[in-house]
């Protein structure tokens, strides 16, 4: 029997430049993840939660989707026990009435 462990990352928070606008690209900007990774063995959430802030920091991405995407990829190579991947990122400061993002799905 072949099993599947998702781990669960919810309102993770920290500060990275993203976004297309002038003044997204001036300073860090708060965002929010949310993601849920399925794989074959034992994946330490601290471990993914250090890489993705380090990786939105030293990539300072144009865009959100952009981002997903290039990411989704990252944690593979990283994780490569990886099956299964849901992320999304949230910008909590952009809008004073909302907050926006994107999500994505993926199965290696």
């Amino acid at each position: 029997m072949k099993s599947e462990i998702t781990t669960i990352i919810k309102d993770y928070k920290f500060k990275t430049v993203i976004g297309m606008l002038d003044f997204e690209r001036v300073g860090k900007q708060e965002v929010q993840v949310n993601l849920e990774i399925c794989s074959t063995s034992f994946v330490d959430y601290i471990l993914v939660m250090d890489f993705i802030n380090s990786f939105y920091n030293e990539k300072k991405f144009q865009s959100v989707e952009e981002s997903l995407e290039v990411t989704c990829k990252a944690l593979k190579e990283k994780f490569d026990s990886l099956t299964s991947l849901k992320m999304e990122i949230l910008k909590t400061e952009i809008l004073p009435n909302a907050v926006v993002g994107a999500k994505i799905s993926t199965v290696f």
